[in-house]
C-alpha cells in the first residue's frame, strides 16, 4: 500500500472545485434529509453507509486519490457496513473488551456527562436537588427521550441515579464549554437587563437562565443518544 505523501498536493486539470463541493453537499443534504425521516435503526446505518459512499466516490474525483490508497480505510468501512445489511460476518462486529460490567453506549455516556454538568449549574443558580433533577427529565422527555419503557417519560430518579454516578474526563470538557457559554449568555441578560435590579430580581433571572441553557443544551443535535435507544440505564 502507498504511504501518504508528505507536504502539499498541487490539482490541476480537474473541474472546478465549487462544483464539486456544490455537488457533494446537495448529495449529501438529500440523503440527511431521508436519514432524519427514517425511524428504523437498521435503515438509519444504510443510509449512513450510502452518505459515506457519496464521500468516497467524491474524493475519487481527485487525482490523488485515483492513483494512491490513503482512502482505503474508508472502503474498508463501506465493506463492513455492506456485510451488517446483508447478514454476513465480519471480525469487525466483535466487541472490544475494556474491562468493568457497566456498559453503556458511547453517546448514552456523553449525554450523561452533559446531565451531570447541568445539573450542578442548576444547583448553583438556585435550584434544590429534587427540582434539578426533574427540569432535567422534563428536558430529556420533550426532546424525544423515554424512560425504560419506550412509551414512558424520563423519571426525576433516572437522572438523579445519573448525576451520583462517578465524573469522567468528558465531564470537565463539557464544563469548561459550559462556563463560556454561560459568561456569555449571562452577560447578554444583564446588558438588556435594568440598571437597578434587587438581589431577589437577579436570583430569579439567573434560575431562569440556567433552566433555559439546560433546555439548549440536551437539544443540541450532536447528541446523538436520542436516535439509538432510551435512557433506560
Amino acid at each position: 500500500m502507498t504511504e501518504p505523501k508528505p507536504g502539499k498536493i498541487t490539482i490541476s486539470g480537474w473541474p472546478d472545485p465549487n462544483d464539486w463541493f456544490n455537488r457533494l453537499y446537495q448529495q449529501l443534504a438529500g440523503r440527511y434529509e431521508k436519514y432524519t425521516e427514517e425511524e428504523d435503526v437498521l435503515m438509519r446505518r444504510n443510509k449512513a453507509g450510502a452518505m459515506l459512499g457519496d464521500v468516497v466516490s467524491a474524493l475519487m474525483e481527485f487525482p490523488p486519490f485515483k492513483s494512491d490508497s490513503v482512502h482505503m480505510p474508508l472502503k474498508d468501512l463501506l465493506i463492513f457496513l455492506a456485510d451488517l445489511d446483508k447478514g454476513r460476518d465480519h471480525p469487525w462486529t466483535q466487541v472490544v473488551g475494556v474491562g468493568g460490567t457497566n456498559i453503556s453506549t458511547t453517546a448514552k455516556a456523553e449525554l450523561k456527562s452533559w446531565v451531570r454538568v447541568l445539573y450542578n449549574l442548576l444547583i448553583q443558580n438556585n435550584f434544590r436537588p429534587v427540582e434539578a433533577y426533574q427540569h432535567i427529565a422534563s428536558v430529556l422527555t420533550n426532546t424525544g427521550r423515554t424512560g425504560r419503557d419506550r412509551s414512558e417519560p424520563v423519571r426525576w430518579r433516572l437522572v438523579q441515579g445519573w448525576c451520583r454516578e462517578e465524573g469522567s474526563n468528558r465531564d470537565l470538557i463539557i464544563q469548561e464549554r459550559l462556563d463560556g457559554w454561560w459568561e456569555d449568555w449571562q452577560r447578554q441578560v444583564t446588558d438588556t437587563a435594568p440598571d437597578r435590579a434587587s438581589p431577589q430580581e437577579i436570583e430569579a433571572r439567573d434560575k431562569a437562565l440556567a433552566a433555559q441553557i439546560a433546555s439548549v443544551c440536551l437539544d443540541l443535535p450532536h447528541l446523538r443518544d436520542r436516535f439509538f435507544s432510551g435512557v433506560s440505564d
